[in-house]
């Protein structure tokens, strides 16, 4: 099964508004893919100043059919003397969007009563997609959010850029006229330039390649490591002080 990619860029983000965006991202998008009964993996969230994303593993290309079971009215009610399908019958099958001849008799302890089931298809996931990554993406919660240009969306700061993939394929879809696909961008000033990704799966090597360490623990510990070896080349030792380590990792 494929991988659903999600990320927004943006400009630089306050690194306190990261880490709970992100936590939110991955809540929300989880419990939207399972209202709409959409198999899928684990999550796992990437955060840098200038972008928020989100990955799931093992994402069903389609959702999972469902069936339901409609209870109409009494079987005596249901068929006339001779057997046949009473109006009623005819009026419930109608209400269930089953053709009559799938109607079928339940026995129960109160009796028999006539029964309609129906199997609802499952849809493409990429199309479900297209209306829940936006609906994601403007649900996220912000200390303090902000407009610009002539854009009707609000957003902790400015969206530049979009991209939501599900394997190798784009999940289209237009925010506040951004619109989304498969380009991301590098680091700010070591490689601003566009990458474009072939896949989902790509999205942490690709970046790496690019001069971003989009794993934030990965990049808490390499910030923690060049601490440490400043505070050696200088003699001295480093304060212990995991708030403000945090703080300077969503600072860079």
């Amino acid at each position: 099964m494929d991988s659903l990619l999600l990320e927004i860029g943006t400009e630089e983000m306050p690194a306190g508004y990261i880490q709970p965006a992100l936590d939110a991202m991955a809540v929300q998008l989880l419990r939207r893919m399972d209202e709409a009964r959409i198999a899928h993996g684990e999550a796992r969230t990437f955060g840098t100043p200038r972008r928020l994303a989100v990955l799931v593993d093992d994402v069903a290309p389609k959702q999972a059919a469902v069936s339901t079971e409609m209870i109409g009215p009494p079987a005596k009610v249901a068929y006339d003397a001779e057997g046949r399908l009473t109006l009623a019958a005819e009026k419930f099958a109608e209400k269930a969007g089953v053709k009559i001849g799938a109607l079928s008799i339940r026995h129960t302890e109160r009796g028999d009563y006539l029964v309609a089931r129906k199997t609802e298809r499952g849809r493409a996931t990429r199309t479900l997609l297209q209306q829940i990554l936006p609906e994601v993406i403007l649900a996220l919660p912000f200390p303090k959010t902000m407009r610009w240009g002539s854009l009707k969306i609000a957003f902790g700061r400015p969206i530049h850029n979009l991209v939501a993939m599900l394997g190798d394929r784009v999940v289209a879809f237009n925010l506040g006229g951004i619109k989304s696909g498969r380009a991301t961008r590098g680091h700010f000033f070591m490689h601003p330039g566009k990458i474009s990704l072939a896949d989902a799966r790509h999205y942490v090597d690709r970046l790496r390649e690019a001069q971003v360490i989009v794993a934030i623990d990965e990049r808490r510990q390499a910030v923690a490591e060049a601490v440490e070896a400043a505070a050696r080349s200088a003699g001295g030792t480093v304060i212990d002080d995991p708030a403000l380590l945090d703080i300077v990792t969503n600072l860079v």
